[in-house]
Formats: C-alpha cells, sequence, structure tokens
C-alpha cells in the first residue's frame, strides 16, 4: 500500500474512502511516512554551490552523518527540510560566502547521503546539535521546515547555541505538520487521529511535546522568521503564532510555496542582511 506524497484529486479523494473504511491500515501506512522519509532525487538547482567543500563526517547514535563545509569566518548551519538534503539549501552558500561566513550544511539521518532508515524528531535534533561538536557553535542557524522545528529542539533539549536563528516555513509543531501531511495524502480523519497516537508510540512520547512555539521560549538568540503566504504544507498561521510567542520578527513572502521559498532571492537577501546586522 503506498499513499503517494503529491496526490492527484482522484487519487486524495479514492484514499479518503478507503482510509474511512480501513483507518488502521491506512494510519500506519501515515505514521511511517513521517519517520521513515524516502530518499528522493534531488535536483541540483544551484550547480557548483559545494564545489570545494570539505566533506566531514559527524557520529549520531551509531549514524555516520556527513556534513559539507565551506568558506572561512562565523559558522552558519545550513539544515535541510524532510526529505532533502543539504543541496536544498545551496541558494544561501554563495551570498553568505560573500558576506564573510561559513557555511555547514549536513544530510540529516535517513535523508542524503547520511547513514538511517528512520529519522524519529529526537535523532534529527542531536544531529544537528552534534555538529558543533566538530565545526562548534554557529554563529548562526539557517533551517527550512521539519529542519528548523528540530534545529529549535535541538536548542531546546540537546545544547545547540546558535547566536542568531531563521526559520523557513516551520510549523507550529510536529503534530501540526504530521496532521498536514496525512491531509495533503487524503487519510480520513479516523486515520488520522490513529496516525497521531502510532507515531507517539513510536517516538515514546506525545507527539504534541515536539512544539516550535513553546521551544522557541528556551532559544536564548535573535531571530528571524520567513514564510511563504501561501504555503500549503505549513499554514501562515504557524508562523503567526510561532512570531506571537517568540517575539521574532516574521516575513510573509509571495515566492510560489513551501519549497519554492528556498530559491527565492527575495528570502535569501532577508536571511544574508539579517545575519550581517549581528
Amino acid at each position: 500500500m503506498n499513499i503517494p506524497n503529491t496526490a492527484s484529486r482522484a487519487q486524495i479523494g479514492l484514499v479518503r474512502l478507503m482510509s474511512t473504511v480501513m483507518p488502521g491500515p491506512f494510519a500506519r501506512v501515515g505514521a511511517a511516512s513521517f519517520l521513515k522519509p524516502r530518499r528522493l532525487p534531488q535536483r541540483e538547482l544551484w550547480t557548483g554551490a559545494f564545489d570545494g567543500s570539505a566533506r566531514h563526517e559527524v557520529t549520531v547514535d551509531t549514524l555516520t552523518v556527513p556534513a559539507w563545509a565551506r568558506g572561512e569566518g562565523p559558522t552558519v548551519f545550513l539544515i535541510h527540510g524532510w526529505e532533502r538534503d543539504h543541496r536544498a539549501m545551496g541558494g544561501f552558500v554563495r551570498p553568505l560566502l560573500a558576506a564573510g561566513f561559513r557555511v555547514v550544511a549536513p544530510d540529516l539521518p535517513a535523508h542524503g547521503e547520511a547513514e538511517g532508515v528512520y529519522a524519529p524528531l529526537p535523532l534529527l535534533a542531536r544531529a544537528i546539535s552534534a555538529l558543533s561538536r566538530v565545526f562548534g557553535q554557529p554563529q548562526a542557524v539557517i533551517a527550512h521546515s521539519v529542519g528548523g522545528a528540530m534545529s529549535v529542539l535541538a536548542a531546546e533539549s540537546y545544547g545547540l547555541r546558535p547566536g542568531r536563528m531563521i526559520l523557513l516555513g516551520t510549523p507550529i509543531g510536529a503534530a501540526n505538520y504530521a496532521m498536514a501531511q496525512g491531509q495533503s495524502r487524503g487519510l480520513a480523519p479516523a486515520s488520522l487521529g490513529r496516525m497521531l497516537e502510532m507515531i507517539s508510540a513510536e517516538l515514546k512520547e506525545p507527539l504534541s511535546r515536539f512544539r516550535v512555539d513553546q521551544g522557541l521560549r528556551a532559544v536564548d538568540a535573535p531571530g528571524l522568521l520567513i514564510h511563504d503566504k501561501h504555503d500549503r504544507i505549513v499554514p501562515l498561521a504557524d508562523a503567526t503564532a510561532n512570531a506571537r510567542l517568540s517575539g521574532w520578527t516574521l516575513v510573509s513572502v509571495d515566492t510560489g510555496g513551501h519549497n519554492k521559498m528556498l530559491g527565492s532571492d527575495a528570502v535569501i537577501s532577508h536571511a544574508v542582511e539579517f545575519l550581517k546586522t549581528g
């Protein structure tokens, strides 16, 4: 049984009907898709962005996590989102190098060239924090989507201490993101509820514990939130709530969606200028 990630209306309708009749099996598929990322083909949108980078390796829970470092100066961690890899953040590389920063971009566990099959949220957060063992605490973190949520968790619970943080298209919490992911694939309400229970059981703590808006209170650093106003995966309301509780500035942009914002000159410019003023 496979639930497509980007489904047509007909597929969504079929999944909704079948998951209403058989909520359990579809809930299991939904939970697995939240814990086990697919290694999708990645487009090289910024050819040569990582040319000349030094490849490093960090060990996290016996897994090897690679990271690419380039440049000299204060370090900026570039953290990709779900089912992406370091190349997704390539648009930030040259502007950051030109501004005098060093960039470090990992492939998180079970993504890209990193080892692992499953990617439970705490593992991703520990991997982000573990980068500081090799590169030191970063001057800044720029993170997208789930990568942003796990960067907050890394700062909240695993010792990451960035000087500044920029979150791009980041959800208010893991439960919200899981629900949005399930809904986008057509899961019926009965399946969605069971899916959340299964994910919580696998993580051995409630999924509601992983909340960005609450975790931001533990981040002792200035921050910036950038969010596409038409994001269909993580609604702008999530960023508004994150901004309200953190006191961070929210910049809403019109770039074409959740992932397209990573290729926006406006987004990249906002991020680099925020770091240059620090």
